[in-house]
């Protein structure tokens, strides 16, 4: 091979190195800027605000699994709502007057949405409702009639909100078995 193709094929693998590492640093320069102040913003709009107290929660049971596993730790922003609204895919705390214990659900209902049963499953405002892997709730006849109880026109009560665990089993402790929640009687938001 003539020394010049030599030379120039040499300066090709190095110009291709060049961009390369060049491609490489903007990328990592990109991750940095985006976890070391466009995701440290998010974190602090939670933690700045004066309004509840962080405590540490363990979750105990699988009904809020995949999503969150039995024995993890999570962050509990308790009072969070004195100053904030819920809002639809809020992971939250609540408890019962009657009944022991605290308990994380996800709120896949609010106020006045449009609650329908199509073949056993939930649909909310004409959708499926869906847990975090994209999998339908079902419900059997009973649960179905301890959600229409108390609807109006098929729209869920003013103060109240269907909360589920993430696992679809109809055997897991959430809306389907006890009906809707109301806000006073959610504790906090839980951060995972």
């Amino acid at each position: 091979m003539p020394a010049i193709e030599k030379k120039e094929n040499q300066n090709n693998n190095i110009s291709k190195r060049k961009l390369l590492i060049m491609f490489l640093a903007i990328i990592v320069t990109a991750s940095f800027l985006y976890f070391a102040f466009i995701k440290k913003d998010i974190k602090e709009e939670i933690v700045n605000n004066d309004c509840f107290t962080i405590k540490t929660r363990t979750v105990d049971g699988a009904s809020m699994s995949p999503f969150l596993q039995n024995g993890e730790t999570v962050t509990a922003y308790e009072n969070y709502y004195d100053c904030n609204e819920i809002e639809r895919g809020n992971i939250i705390i609540f408890n019962f007057k009657t009944r022991e214990g605290d308990y994380i659900k996800k709120v896949q209902g609010m106020p006045n949405d449009i609650l329908e049963f199509e073949e056993g499953y939930i649909k909310i405002n004409g959708e499926h409702v869906l847990n975090s892997e994209g999998k339908k709730y079902k419900l059997n006849s009973v649960q179905q009639k301890i959600l229409s109880i108390p609807l109006v026109d098929n729209q869920i009560p003013r103060n109240g909100y269907l909360v589920l665990g993430d696992d679809i089993d109809s055997k897991t402790f959430d809306s389907r078995q006890f009906g809707y929640i109301n806000k006073d009687q959610v504790i906090g938001k839980i951060n995972k």
